[in-house]
């Protein structure tokens, strides 16, 4: 009852005394640059698996409110680099995003996913080639250096 009481009581002091609060106080600025990013993606990944025949590694950077993704395949007799993608449009805070990476014979839809410190990359792959060549999905896991 006493609680009541005080709050009515600060209540009426407000309003007869013209108090006006802040609604800037009490709410967060809607600005990209202070948006907290996911950060755990920056930096290098390494795949676990050292024999892999697909993706080696790949590097994760953050600017300008967007992820740019580079990937490295297996190649001989040094990696094959698949360029760079960007991923923008991605909201805050996420822990998986998708890429479409698209070459002249084939298109992968890549889901980069963080899951226990490691970051789990799902490759969709289908072919545009007309070569035949069936599609496949492959699971591969990456750690950070």
């Amino acid at each position: 009852m006493k609680i009541f009481i005080v709050a009515i009581s600060l209540f009426t002091f407000i309003i007869s005394n013209n108090v006006k609060l802040s609604k800037t106080s009490f709410e967060s600025k809607d600005n990209r640059s202070e948006k907290k990013w996911n950060n755990d993606f920056v930096g290098l990944w390494v795949n676990e698996d050292k024999n892999t025949r697909g993706i080696t590694k790949c590097e994760i950077t953050f600017s300008d409110n967007q992820y740019a993704v580079q990937m490295w395949g297996s190649c001989t007799p040094k990696d094959c680099d698949m360029g760079k993608n960007n991923a923008d449009g991605i909201e805050e805070g996420v822990s998986k995003f998708e890429l479409l990476w698209d070459s002249n014979f084939a298109e992968s839809f890549v889901t980069y996913e963080l899951m226990g410190g490691k970051l789990k990359m799902t490759n969709k792959r289908s072919y545009k080639d007309n070569s035949g060549r069936q599609g496949f999905t492959i699971v591969e896991y990456f750690i950070k250096e």
